[in-house]
């Protein structure tokens, strides 16, 4: 038995092993699990040199995989902007913007995150405020007369539409924007008694388009805003307890950079396996084949590492079938991406087939959200699979909400692996349908009966794998104060679904997940048992502890 470099005892530790074991200690030696077993055995075969953590009676389980955190945006909310998610008044988001115009040069833009609080209580209503209306150009003239502002709308996922956003009446002078202005499609512009624009714009798109069109001219987010917004949102991500995650879409060559540069700097705590989303709205097919043959070198097969450390990896692309309308828009700023630029794909069957079948030739892994495309998706991935087989490539249905048991014999024939989100039924209302779906939203016991590899993602509302374990439980719509039908799983299997099972997208669940001897040392230190805690304690667990291969990044010792 080799020289621990660790040992945890005193405590509950879950295997989830087949079967699942569970166990009084957790040995580690370098970044691998050593052993997991009697405590009096373990801290018997303990060096000179092995730190001891008495676990005090908390619970130890693999580390959580998100499938799907949108890590790049968290930051961009939580950071790039004047902060007024603690607002809640009109009176209340003028004094923030009056404060910023105290610290910000004349005729400098001043530009706010968005009304309301991240990540999924956003301002759509304005009886959300205090004053039953939202801000308009007045309001915030006369908080910042010598400014332009806008207050930007949030993305839609995060919240309800319709998605407000205000601009001050220096912001609409520099924007050209006037009563006569011709407006993108879904968006709203609210007048006074006169006609003239109150400032005020409502969008109906789910991605926002105004910073596209009228509002070209504010100030973007910046590469360096990126990379402050991803080391910020990596670090919360590991005090969530998530050690590895894959992200099924929204990723362009300056998100790449981004995550390299962490990477190389020891910044990036967790695993991260990234698909280029291809701009295919941008450019024709010629000059997407090219560049999926530039990519391919580093994206095919089952990719590479991008960092010496081994925690990021470039593998596979993302083909989309996203709206047309708003994606003719988002691809005239490419390769800008907002918010989320991966929406600058619309693909009709034709071309997902023919752009697919070009990606499987050069053995990249394509990815595509299905949500409410399903059926189309199934289709060209089956005239894909005719020409070039797909089957044992693990392509991946993004967001499976609805399948019918027809749709689902044909996943687990492509060898597809599916992604769900629980969190979607918590705002069922203004999500892909579910609440009339019901027990057939969000289907993961029929995907699991079928066979289909499944892995839970957060799309980052919130970040929590805790909080998307309950609702794969819980199967809870908030907004109907109801349940969505009965999950039919187990505790365990849950369990699994939010920690082990996320490695196949990764190939490596050879490697990673179980805590068995060999495997790699990821696991969280827990407050309660997830596997016996009352469910509606399961989603505000606490992490007092995330370890990735071995080392502590979130803890009293990290």
């Amino acid at each position: 038995m080799p020289e621990f470099d660790l040992v945890l005892h005193n405590g509950r530790i879950h295997t989830l092993e087949t079967p699942n074991r569970t166990v009084e200690a957790l040995a580690v030696a370098g970044d691998r699990v050593a052993a997991a077993g009697a405590a009096a055995t373990l801290l018997a075969a303990r060096g000179a040199h092995t730190r001891v953590i008495d676990l005090a009676g908390a619970t130890v389980v693999p580390g959580f995989f998100d499938a799907h955190p949108h890590l790049d945006r968290m930051g961009l909310r939580d950071l790039c902007g004047v902060a007024i998610g603690h607002c809640r008044s009109v009176a209340e988001i003028c004094d923030a913007v009056r404060a910023a115009a105290a610290r910000t040069p004349p005729g400098e833009w001043i530009v706010t995150l968005p009304m309301g609080a991240p990540p999924d209580d956003y301002v759509f209503d304005p009886r959300q405020l205090r004053e039953g209306r939202f801000p308009d150009r007045r309001d915030l003239d006369r908080a910042a007369p010598d400014h332009p502002v806008y207050i930007r709308s949030p993305w839609g996922w995060w919240s309800r539409l319709p998605l407000p956003s205000v601009a001050n009446s220096r912001a609409l002078a520099a924007a050209g924007v006037d009563a006569d202005t011709a407006l993108p499609p879904k968006v709203e512009m609210l007048r006074d008694a006169t006609g003239a624009p109150t400032g005020v714009f409502l969008e109906r798109n789910w991605a926002p388009v105004l910073e596209y069109t009228l509002f070209r001219c504010v100030p973007r987010f910046t590469y360096e805003d990126r990379v402050a917004g991803l080391r910020h949102a990596v670090r919360e991500t590991v005090r969530a307890g998530t050690t590895a995650a894959f992200e099924g879409h929204g990723l362009t060559p300056q998100l790449f950079d981004a995550y390299r540069r962490l990477e190389a700097a020891g910044e990036l705590p967790l695993r991260m396996q990234l698909p280029l989303s291809v701009p295919s709205a941008a450019f024709g097919d010629a000059k997407i084949g090219a560049l999926l043959a530039h990519w391919a070198p580093r994206l095919a097969g089952r990719g590479s590492a991008a960092g010496a450390r081994g925690l990021l990896a470039e593998e596979g692309i993302c083909l989309d079938v996203a709206d047309p309308g708003t994606a003719r828009i988002i691809a005239t700023g490419y390769p800008y991406e907002q918010w989320a630029g991966h929406f600058y794909q619309a693909l009709p069957h034709e071309r997902l087939v023919a752009l697919g079948v070009a990606a499987a030739r050069l053995g990249l892994r394509v990815s595509t959200l299905v949500c409410y495309e399903l059926e189309r998706v199934l289709a060209a991935f089956e005239e894909i699979d005719a020409q070039v087989g797909i089957r044992d490539r693990r392509w991946v249905a993004v967001h499976v909400t609805e399948a019918t048991p027809a749709q689902i014999a044909r996943i687990k024939a492509l060898g597809l692996v599916a992604t769900v989100t629980p969190g979607f039924m918590y705002m069922a209302r203004d999500r892909f349908n579910l609440q009339a779906l019901g027990a057939r939203g969000t289907p993961i016991r029929a995907l699991l009966d079928a066979g289909v590899p499944v892995a839970l993602s957060t799309d980052g509302v919130p970040h929590s794998m805790l909080f998307a374990l309950w609702e794969a439980l819980a199967r809870w719509d908030n907004d109907g104060q109801a349940r969505l039908g009965e999950s039919g799983l187990t505790r365990e299997e849950a369990l699994r679904l939010a920690t082990v099972a996320g490695h196949t997208l990764t190939w490596n669940e050879a490697t990673r997940g179980p805590l068995a001897a060999g495997m790699a040392a990821d696991f969280v230190v827990l407050d309660d048992d997830p596997l016996t805690c009352a469910l509606e304690r399961l989603r505000t667990l606490a992490v007092l502890r995330t370890f990735v291969g071995g080392r502590e990044v979130h803890g009293p010792d990290a």
